[in-house]
């Protein structure tokens, strides 16, 4: 299997990176693999579980059984040529652990691994891990914020800066948009809006919005919560 990356062409057409390998292939790790091959993106799947590398090898560019935690067993499938691992082992502590050690030791630079509590993140940070991905947390505060109905999608994108989709406040569809006026007196950039016809375009001022037409809008969550009422 150290001949994975040799054998890869390099034409993409979505997600413009080199091969990625994904150890664990619970429902987080497939659901990142999948999203990846989908978008041009070579992926090998690595699992202890041949059940589900059986199961998951038709969606991937290829997937192997192997144990993460045996430094040896990632060696023979290349590990050190990979430019980027997402470690996916997130309910089994010690093998999500020796297997980023692993990780590290062997020099891949950008490492990614799922940790399933704050605890459980501090040490991969510290084994060396450049990048803890908390997808419980994460989602968790998403769906806090869809749970209101006022917007229609919401994504954090640093912790202080969110942007989402929702219909224009009342306010903004009884006259032309004031982009500065927005952003000075609500703390919110409306970036887009998508008509009735569903296509997007940059918002400019004087645009007169229907309520019918979705906008894309960011600040911070509680500048965008306030300026949905």
């Amino acid at each position: 299997m150290a001949n994975f990356l040799h054998n890869l062409s390099r034409s993409r057409t979505g997600i413009d990176i080199p091969p990625v390998m994904v150890i664990g292939l619970g429902r987080f790790g497939i659901s990142l693999a999948r999203e990846l091959t989908a978008n041009g993106v070579e992926v090998l799947g690595v699992d202890v579980d041949a059940k589900l590398v059986r199961e998951q090898s038709q969606f991937l560019t290829d997937a192997v059984i192997a144990d993460g935690t045996d430094p040896q067993a990632l060696d023979q499938l290349g590990v050190s040529e990979m430019e980027c691992v997402v470690l996916a082992i997130g309910t089994h502590l010690e093998a999500s652990i020796l297997t980023a050690s692993n990780l590290v030791e062997a020099g891949v630079k950008d490492i990614w691994a799922k940790a399933d509590s704050e605890a459980h993140g501090r040490i991969l940070t510290q084994l060396g891990v450049p990048h803890v991905i908390h997808p419980e947390r994460d989602t968790g505060r998403r769906v806090a914020h869809l749970l209101g109905g006022r917007f229609r999608e919401f994504a954090e994108i640093a912790p202080d800066y969110s942007v989402t989709s929702l219909a224009p406040p009342p306010f903004l569809t009884s006259s032309p948009v004031r982009l500065a006026e927005a952003w000075r007196t609500k703390g919110v950039q409306i970036i887009a809006v998508r008509s009735t016809d569903g296509s997007f375009t940059p918002l400019v001022d004087g645009t007169l919005l229907a309520p019918t037409d979705t906008i894309i809008a960011g600040g911070s969550p509680t500048a965008l919560e306030a300026f949905t009422r």
